[in-house]
């Protein structure tokens, strides 16, 4: 060990002595006893203050008087009310009244529903012709188109045209046999009549409003007769489940037949 370092531990020792067996001094905690306070009903202080010079009092805010009122509104909101004992009156469902058939009730839930019949097409009074007087109406006219195309036929083979139908024959005949119902129907429409079948069987074309058809109309029906034939026959079909009994060239014309002059009491 050099004697700076011999030195120097001689001045620690000198200036601070240690020893192994020292221990530290208790410390003495002597807490400053609590004021007495007087039995007033007042709150009690929840820590000591050293300087109660410092405290601001409760009372210099407040009368006796004033004190005293503020205890006896907290005593009596500290109080509970007491319970009220009475009887309980229940209200039972009053029993419905019995509504009269004549008495009218508003459906405001729709559980009975306003069924209203469609509207027709036709204005005026006319009774639309039974399916089984325009059955018997085509019919006629049916059979005098048959005749005609028979008519036509035999012509062809007294002509000395062929007698075999084939796929050479088979177009201009059935161009001839069209073109026997276009004649007639193009004929009654052209003069502005009725067809024969049609007046045969008391019936007579009319528009909505119960007038005789006006050229263009007969012209639509016409037209029209052809497109509801065509379709497989649904056009005519038609008129079994069409609310007024109308086919399709009943409704594209605007016209229908009904009962004629002669026929008007059936």
């Amino acid at each position: 060990m050099s004697s700076n370092q011999v030195s120097s531990n001689g001045r620690a020792a000198i200036s601070f002595p240690v020893t192994t067996e020292a221990t530290a001094r208790e410390y003495q905690f002597d807490p400053a006893p609590l004021p007495p306070v007087a039995d007033s009903g007042a709150q009690r202080a929840l820590f000591a203050n050293p300087n109660p010079s410092r405290l601001v009092s409760f009372d210099t805010f407040a009368s006796p008087a004033e004190r005293e009122s503020i205890r006896a509104r907290a005593a009596e909101a500290a109080r509970p009310s007491p319970l009220r004992q009475g009887k309980m009156e229940l209200n039972h469902a009053k029993p419905r009244k019995k509504v009269s058939a004549e008495q009218q009730i508003l459906d405001f839930f729709g559980s009975e529903e306003v069924v209203s019949p469609p509207q027709s097409h036709i204005i005026c009074d006319a009774p639309v012709a039974p399916n089984s007087l325009r059955i018997q109406a085509s019919i006629i006219d049916g059979l005098i188109m048959l005749a005609g195309m028979v008519l036509i036929f035999s012509g062809f083979v007294y002509m000395g045209g062929p007698s075999v139908i084939d796929k050479h024959t088979l177009p201009f005949l059935i161009m001839a046999l069209v073109t026997v119902p276009l004649f007639y129907k193009g004929m009654w429409t052209f003069v502005g009549r009725d067809s024969y079948g049609t007046t045969a069987a008391g019936l007579r074309i009319v528009d909505f409003d119960g007038n005789p058809p006006s050229q263009s109309r007969r012209y639509q029906r016409l037209a029209g007769s052809f497109v509801s034939v065509l379709a497989a026959g649904v056009g005519l079909i038609w008129a079994l489940v069409d609310e007024d009994s109308l086919t399709w060239h009943d409704h594209i014309s605007g016209t229908f037949p009904t009962f004629g002059p002669d026929f008007s009491d059936h």
